[in-house]
């Protein structure tokens, strides 16, 4: 996955100034699960300055769940449940996806695929495509481009049953688990 990031900060005088324009370097398409990809894009400290735009906080590879007061910016690609559900090597696929998704891979409940809990509130944009929204009491909604969903720490699955990648951004903040 390639995407474009554009930071913008302060130089010393306190003016406007573009510091990066690159691709996110913590981006990756994973090779067990064809159309399935992600970028790290961003994240914050629970008390970022304006300073902290000249130092890139993925560089780190911290934790895409961020922890209370934290917050971590995401794009995801979705391929269809049918590639999903069907790695070409199930081996690699846990690998790549441990390596990649620090923090959130180990969410994932092995006995219902795709089923996980994270101590944050998300904000999830649906940029392409088309998701379904699964809850652990097996409702379900259908989520289009331009829909917004706001989780509140719950239980839930993506669901792809279209024929193509959908594409979603999610702001996750961090917050206390009851």
């Amino acid at each position: 996955m390639k995407i474009r990031r554009i930071v913008t900060g302060l130089d010393a005088a306190g003016q406007s100034v573009f510091i990066s324009d690159a691709a996110v370097p913590r981006a990756c398409s994973f090779q067990s699960v064809p159309g399935h990809a992600m970028a790290h894009v961003w994240s914050t400290g629970t008390a970022p300055t304006a300073s902290d735009a000249h130092r890139d906080p993925t560089a780190a590879h911290p934790s895409l769940v961020p922890g209370p007061g934290e917050t971590s910016l995401a794009i995801y690609d979705f391929p269809p449940d049918s590639v999903m559900h069907n790695p070409t090597d199930v081996g690699l696929m846990v690998a790549e996806l441990g390596g990649a998704l620090p923090g959130l891979f180990e969410r994932f409940e092995p006995e219902q695929p795709g089923m996980h809990t994270t101590p944050t509130i998300d904000y999830g944009i649906l940029l392409e495509g088309e998701l379904w929204l699964e809850l652990d009491n097996g409702e379900q909604k259908r989520i289009q481009p331009g829909d917004v969903v706001i989780q509140h720490g719950n239980r839930h699955a993506w669901r792809n049953k279209s024929d193509r990648i959908a594409r979603a951004l999610f702001v996750m903040i961090g917050a206390h688990h009851r």
